[in-house]
C-alpha cells in the first residue's frame, strides 16, 4: 500500500477515536508489549519505548536496541509542538530516521518517551494524538509496575527481617518465598555486614550507603548471582549464596574476594569514609540464617576491636566466647588473673603490663618478645621474673599462660 493510501486509511479511521481507544485498551490491559505491537500493527511503523535518557525499555522492532538508541543523536525538528508531542530527526550508528516523541508522564514523574518512528516526518507527525493517548496508556501501565514493585519491596524488605531475625521457622515456607525473587534457598548461604563507622543519617551518607548498596548489587549480578541484600541503619546486609557447602576453602576465598571488592571500591570513591565487615558462618538449612546475620554482627565488632579488616566469625576462636559472656564475670576473672600487676605498675609508675602483654602476644617466646621490645634478653627475664614474684606464679606453666592470654584477650575486647 501506498504511503498516501495508508496515509488517508488511518485519518479516515482516526476519526473515529473510540474504536482505537478500544484496541489500544484492552491490549494495554494484557502490557506494555501488547500495546506496542497493536499500536505497530494500526500504523505498519515501528514503535519503541524509552527511559528518559533514550535507553530502550519496549521495541517492536528488534534492531533498536539501548546500544544503537541512547548513543543517537536527537536533533528536534522545527514543527509546531502538538500536545507536548516532539519531532526528532535521529542519527543512529548505522542511519537516520524521524520519530514522533510522546512523554510519559504520571504524577509529575516522567517515565520516559513513546516514539513512533519512520523515514516521512508528514506521515508521523499526523499520529501526534495517537502517540500522545498511547502514551497515556503507557503511563498507566508503568505507574502500576511502579506502585506494585514499591509493594515488593516492602515485602521484600519485612521478609529479610523475618528471615533475618529467626521469625520464619520452616524451611519450606522460606523457599517458597525466595522463590518469588529468584532465591534459591536450596543452597547454602552466610551473612555479611558492611557497615560505615561514625554513621550519621545525614543524607550524605544515606547516599554512600545506598551507592555501596547498588555496587554490591552490581557485583552479585555480574557473578550470575541474584542480589539478596538489605540496608538497615547504617548497615548493607548480603546473604550471600554459595554453590556448596564441602568446599570451605574456595568459598571463603570467594567471600573474601567478594568483600575486599566492596570494601576498596568504597575507599576508592570516599578515602574520608571507613567501612568495616563482619562475615557469619555458612548454613545450608536457612531457617538457620538468623545465626549467621548475629555471627556476623559479631564478628563486625571484634574485626575493630582486634583491627581485622576482613573478621570471619568461624576463625574467631576464644574472641568470640569471651565477647559475648557476661562482662562481670569477665572483669572478676581479669582482676583475679592480672590485677596485682597492674596496681604494681600504678604505684610504682611501672610497664611490666607492657612486658607481659608483648610476651603473651609473643607466643611467650623470650628471643621474639627481646626483639619486639628492643630490650637484651637477661634484661627481659629480669622482667618476667620480677612478675612471676608479683603474681606469684610460674611462666613456664601452661595453664598459666592460658589463663594470661584469655586476660589481656578480656582487656583488649571489652577495653579495660
Amino acid at each position: 500500500m501506498k504511503i498516501r493510501e495508508r496515509q488517508d486509511k488511518i485519518m479516515k479511521d482516526y476519526q473515529d477515536i473510540p474504536d482505537y481507544a478500544n484496541e489500544l485498551l484492552v491490549a494495554s490491559s494484557i502490557g506494555i508489549d501488547q500495546l506496542l505491537q497493536k499500536l505497530k500493527s494500526l500504523l505498519s511503523l515501528p514503535i519503541t519505548i524509552t527511559d528518559p535518557l533514550y535507553n530502550v525499555l519496549f521495541s517492536s522492532d528488534v534492531t533498536i536496541n539501548s546500544e544503537t538508541f541512547s548513543s543517537s543523536v536527537f536533533e528536534e525538528m522545527n514543527t509546531t509542538n502538538h500536545n507536548n508531542a516532539r519531532m526528532y530527526q535521529i542519527q543512529t550508528i548505522d542511519n537516520k530516521m524521524v520519530g514522533l516523541a510522546a512523554p510519559i508522564i504520571s504524577k509529575n514523574t516522567t517515565f520516559g518517551f513513546l516514539f513512533i518512528l519512520g523515514e516521512d516526518p508528514i506521515e508521523i507527525y499526523q499520529y501526534s494524538e495517537i502517540a500522545k493517548f498511547t502514551a497515556s496508556l503507557c503511563a498507566i501501565q508503568m505507574q502500576k509496575q511502579r506502585e506494585m514493585n514499591q509493594e515488593k519491596v516492602k515485602y521484600k524488605v519485612a521478609f529479610l527481617f523475618d528471615l533475618l531475625y529467626g521469625n520464619m521457622k520452616q524451611r519450606e515456607d522460606i523457599i517458597e518465598y525466595g522463590n518469588i525473587w529468584g532465591w534459591n534457598f536450596n543452597n547454602p548461604h552466610q551473612t555479611i555486614v558492611f557497615s560505615l563507622t561514625d554513621f550519621n543519617h545525614f543524607s550524605a551518607e544515606k547516599q554512600i550507603l545506598n551507592r555501596i548498596h547498588s555496587y554490591i548489587g552490581k557485583i552479585l549480578s555480574d557473578c550470575g548471582k541474584i542480589p539478596i541484600t538489605l540496608i538497615k541503619q547504617n548497615q548493607v546486609i548480603v546473604i550471600y549464596p554459595l554453590q556448596t557447602i564441602d568446599d570451605p576453602v574456595n568459598s571463603r576465598d570467594e567471600v573474601k574476594q567478594f568483600s575486599h571488592s566492596v570494601i576498596n571500591y568504597i575507599h576508592s570513591i570516599y578515602p574520608e569514609y571507613k567501612v568495616v565487615c563482619g562475615i557469619g558462618k555458612v548454613y545450608s538449612n536457612p531457617t538457620e540464617l538468623f545465626r549467621s546475620f548475629q555471627e556476623a554482627k559479631v564478628a563486625y565488632d571484634l574485626g575493630i576491636l582486634l583491627n581485622i579488616d576482613i573478621p570471619f566469625f568461624s576463625e574467631l576462636g576464644l574472641e568470640r566466647i569471651l565477647y559475648k559472656h557476661d562482662l562481670q564475670d569477665l572483669k572478676e576473672y581479669y582482676e583475679t588473673i592480672l590485677g596485682d600487676l597492674e596496681k604494681y605498675d600504678a604505684v610504682n609508675d611501672g610497664d611490666l603490663m607492657e612486658t607481659l602483654e608483648a610476651f603473651a602476644a609473643n607466643h611467650f617466646d623470650i628471643t621474639q618478645t627481646a626483639k619486639a621490645l628492643f630490650l637484651h634478653r637477661n634484661t627481659l627475664r629480669y622482667r618476667l621474673k620480677r612478675i612471676e614474684e608479683i603474681l606469684n606464679i610460674k611462666l613456664e606453666d601452661f595453664n598459666i599462660k592460658l589463663d594470661i592470654s584469655a586476660a589481656f584477650k578480656i582487656k583488649q575486647l571489652h577495653q579495660l
